[in-house]
């Protein structure tokens, strides 16, 4: 046969082959089906935000506000008011009353004016001094022995009137008093005189508070 024609026939085998390999691997590779198409979203639904991605936003609120008291009078309070007005946004002031002690009391009951000062003439028949008769109020016609700030002073002269045989009695007294306060609303920035307020006032205290409404202007 002749070799040129061997060599055509070889050429066609080997081609033929080569075409049915790659039909066979391309048979074997599985097609993905295609994704399905993602509907819009509704652009009433709220949105997830990443915390990287909030947005940041500027605070220029009201300051911080402070309560400064109790002040003992009427006049330490204006001058706390005066001395605070440069740093203070607002203030407003108050007024609040408390139960003080004013010491320890002494006494003699009596039922009435009559008895009261027969215990005074007998109370000075035993030698006793510094003793009066109370004439109004809630404790009218008893007989005041001693007013001490001590509660050892005062037992000490429970005892001497009781050695005498008189029926001494002893409680604490108290009385109602004033105290003044002032609120106010630093201006940021500048710096307030409370602690020399603080200094001249007794018992006063500098705290933060709650800021407050209010229509008085330190201006």
């Amino acid at each position: 046969m002749n070799p040129g024609l061997w060599r055509w026939i070889v050429a066609l085998l080997v081609t033929a082959n080569i075409v049915l390999a790659v039909i066979h691997i391309r048979g074997d590779v599985v097609q993905a089906p295609p994704e399905p198409e993602t509907a819009p979203l509704d652009p009433g639904l709220p949105t997830l935000t990443l915390v990287g991605e909030r947005p940041t936003f500027s605070h220029s609120g009201a300051g911080e506000c402070f309560m400064l008291g109790p002040l003992p009078t009427l006049l330490a309070q204006q001058r706390a008011e005066d001395r605070l007005r440069p740093a203070a946004r607002r203030m407003r002031s108050r007024q609040t009353v408390t139960d003080r002690d004013r010491g320890w009391w002494v006494y003699l009951p009596a039922g009435s004016r009559s008895e009261a000062l027969s215990l005074t003439r007998n109370l000075a028949e035993q030698g006793l001094e510094d003793f009066f008769v109370v004439t109004r109020g809630d404790m009218e016609n008893v007989v005041s022995v001693g007013l001490y700030e001590s509660i050892e002073n005062a037992r000490a002269r429970q005892r001497q009137v009781r050695t005498t045989g008189f029926d001494a009695q002893l409680e604490i007294r108290r009385e109602s008093v004033p105290q003044f306060w002032v609120d106010y609303e630093a201006e940021p920035g500048v710096d307030s005189a409370w602690r020399f307020i603080i200094e001249g006032a007794p018992g006063a205290q500098h705290r933060p508070i709650p800021c407050f409404e209010t229509d008085e202007n330190p201006s």
